[in-house]
C-alpha cells in the first residue's frame, strides 16, 4: 500500500488511531506502529512528538492500519485452520492376511543391540576397567 493519492499523508481510515508505516530511506521497511490523531489531523510518533501529513508523506511510506485484537485474533484462527490438514478418512480394520501382516511384529532396526549383546558389552567394559585401574595401582605402587 502507499498513501492516498487524494490525501497524501493521511491514513487510509482515519478511522483508525494507529497504522503501520516504514521509513521511506529503508529499501526492506521495517514496518513502525504510529498513531493518526483525527482531530488535529497530525500523526503522532513513538516519542510522542506530532508531525503533520506533509512531513509524514516524506519521511514515511504507508503499509496500512494496525488490526484491532479482535481482527488479529481472526487472522490468526483463519491461519490456523488453513494450515491445519483436514482429517484422513477412518480406515477400515484390515482382515484376513492383512490383519495378520498388520499383528506381526516389526522387524528390528539393523543398529539395535540386543540384551545379551548389551550385557556382554557391559561385562567387558567393566573387566577392562578394573584390569585397567588394578594395572595402574601396580604401577604406582599404591598397594605396598
Amino acid at each position: 500500500m502507499s498513501w492516498p493519492d487524494s490525501r497524501l499523508g493521511e491514513p487510509a481510515d482515519p478511522n483508525r488511531p494507529w497504522h503501520w508505516v516504514s521509513r521511506s530511506e529503508e529499501a526492506g521497511g521495517h514496518p513502525l506502529p504510529i498513531g493518526w490523531n483525527t482531530h488535529l489531523r497530525h500523526w503522532v510518533l513513538w516519542d510522542g512528538s506530532t508531525i503533520g501529513p506533509e512531513e509524514a508523506a516524506r519521511r514515511f511510506v504507508y503499509l496500512g492500519p494496525c488490526l484491532t485484537p479482535s481482527e488479529a485474533q481472526a487472522a490468526v484462527a483463519d491461519a490456523v485452520a488453513a494450515a491445519t490438514p483436514a482429517a484422513p478418512p477412518p480406515e477400515q480394520e484390515p482382515r484376513g492376511l492383512a490383519a495378520l501382516a498388520a499383528s506381526a511384529l516389526p522387524e528390528p532396526p539393523p543398529a539395535m543391540v540386543y540384551r545379551k549383546e548389551a550385557i556382554r558389552n557391559h561385562l567387558l567394559i567393566f573387566a577392562g576397567t578394573l584390569f585397567g585401574t588394578l594395572f595402574l595401582a601396580e604401577k604406582f605402587n599404591l598397594f605396598r
